[in-house]
């Protein structure tokens, strides 16, 4: 077969989540597919990101930016169903969101989530308008929809109406250790922040750093801990100036790469994931992989990534949430039972396995399309 896989939404360093999703697919499907052909659509800023070495792997760079939002819509829904013809694909799955509506080959969406529908009024207006419409008719033109764990799920079945036969659940997993990494000054900077608390920002609303920099100045003043705060990733200035109120105690890296993020993970003593809504919370996986113990939300996708290896609480109560971090940040054995079954858990989930998945989706709709190919259908979960 000759896949087409959609990444016109990719913006290298800056879209998060479905950047390592993109990047951990492929390198499973690498790994378990040598067999099919991928042509890999990206937009002119992934001119450069890195594909997986194998010759079964193509590059096409569009002339559109993913930067200029409404262009590349455009560009996805009428550009990209005519080089989907001209590249002669059995099927086109497109990865962040959206697909082109008005696809003549057969096609499979990832929609990770509805966000939009949990804090969309926060987004701008035209993600807040106009993505929820898209989503939905992506979702119904598509043949098989793929989403990241059974709570998006039912949002996807429930909010969006796709029938759950449609919608494939495949899990994603920890980032790789990179072999070089480039530690860009964090080994000095751990040394010196250290012992230190880990939690991970972003633009998004839902990170709930507000409530999390709350509660952790209630549990250091409470008991009197010694930790300081690390916030790492993409600030708003909102966050910027919420971190900056208390510079001896809360300190916000920015982005980091992937080395400086590794080491300033391993040396935490717990990482707080406080989110409302996530689609899957995979940083919850890359802390346990790394060894270190997690305190994390109960709501949404959480309890189901983190399984019974991370202490919970309330993400929308301060107080819950100071009791848990004091709880683990005092207790050594605490910690280190979390460690124990972290580090059991995480083996449950793999790249190989989410490519190895996600193939069978591809299985499924060419075979639906062409009685004569038999093909096993995945796990709808």
């Amino acid at each position: 077969m000759r896949i087409g896989i959609n990444l016109l939404y990719l913006l290298p360093g800056e879209v998060g989540g479905t950047e390592t999703y993109a990047a951990g697919l492929l390198r499973g499907l690498a790994a378990v597919d040598p067999a099919n052909e991928y042509v890999v659509f990206v937009n002119r800023e992934a001119s450069e990101w890195p594909l997986p070495a194998a010759s079964a792997f193509r590059r096409f760079v569009c002339e559109v930016s993913g930067v200029h939002r409404v262009r590349r819509y455009a560009f996805e829904q009428f550009h990209l169903p005519t080089l989907a013809d001209r590249h002669r694909l059995d099927l086109l799955h497109s990865l962040g969101y959206v697909a082109p509506i008005l696809q003549r080959r057969p096609s499979v969406v990832t929609i990770p989530d509805l966000n939009f529908r949990a804090f969309g009024n926060r987004m701008g207006t035209l993600k807040q308008f106009a993505l929820p419409i898209m989503v939905a008719q992506s979702a119904r033109a598509a043949q098989a929809v793929v989403t990241l764990s059974d709570f998006s799920k039912r949002e996807i079945t429930g909010g969006l109406g796709v029938p759950a036969g449609k919608v494939f659940v495949t899990p994603l997993a920890p980032k790789p250790v990179a072999a070089e990494p480039d530690l860009d000054g964090m080994e000095e900077r751990s040394r010196r922040f250290s012992p230190y608390i880990l939690a991970f920002a972003s633009a998004s609303p839902n990170k709930n750093i507000g409530r999390l920099v709350e509660a952790f100045q209630a549990a250091r003043k409470k008991h009197a801990l010694p930790h300081k705060l690390l916030v790492v990733g993409h600030l708003s200035q909102e966050l910027r100036t919420l971190l900056s109120a208390s510079p001896d105690s809360v300190i916000g890296t920015g982005y980091l790469k992937e080395g400086s993020l590794q080491l300033a993970l391993q040396r935490a003593d717990l990482m707080v994931f406080p989110s409302t809504y996530e689609g899957f919370g995979l940083p919850i996986l890359e802390a346990m992989a790394a060894g270190v113990p997690v305190a994390c939300s109960d709501r949404a996708s959480m309890p189901e990534t983190a399984g019974d290896a991370a202490l919970y609480f309330d993400p929308l109560s301060v107080e819950a949430m100071a009791s848990r971090i004091g709880e683990l940040a005092l207790n050594r054995s605490l910690r280190e039972q979390l460690k124990e079954k972290g580090a059991r858990h995480v083996q449950r989930f793999s790249w190989e396995k989410t490519a190895s998945a996600t193939r069978s989706v591809y299985d499924r709709v060419i075979a639906a399309g062409d009685p004569d190919k038999k093909a096993p259908g995945p796990r709808t979960r």
